[in-house]
């Protein structure tokens, strides 16, 4: 337990670096290169990404909203079916970003197991 809480950790601090200079889809590369150097069993290792990713990407969207505001985020959420509710857009954004991290860090433990 208390290794998957340190590689969540890991996992968001790296994400986070790598996405002020980097594309999104670096984060999750850089997530399955971490995955591969650490070692980490197939077993669990999704669940980790997408613990990592969905925590990464909430806190992203969050003060990027906070440092610069617009109407954006409320308008997409009348948008999509969210009945106008931006807290249910950050949460579709963490299943996002959870689901790729956690295909990455997946990818990563595999290609070691090989």
């Amino acid at each position: 337990m208390k290794y998957s809480l340190g590689l969540i950790l890991v996992f968001v601090v790296v994400g986070a670096l790598i996405g002020m200079y980097l594309p999104w889809y670096a984060m999750g590369i850089s997530a399955a290169v971490i995955a591969y150097i650490v070692g980490m069993k197939t077993k669990g290792s999704f669940i980790v990404g997408f613990l990592a990713g969905f925590i990464l990407w909430v806190i992203t969207a969050y003060y990027t909203v906070l440092g610069h505001p617009s109407t954006l985020p409320g308008r997409m959420a009348e948008l999509l079916p969210l009945k106008g509710q931006v807290s249910l857009l950050y949460v579709v954004t963490g299943i996002i970003g959870g689901l790729t991290t956690g295909l990455w860090v997946w990818a990563g433990a595999r290609l070691r197991q090989k």
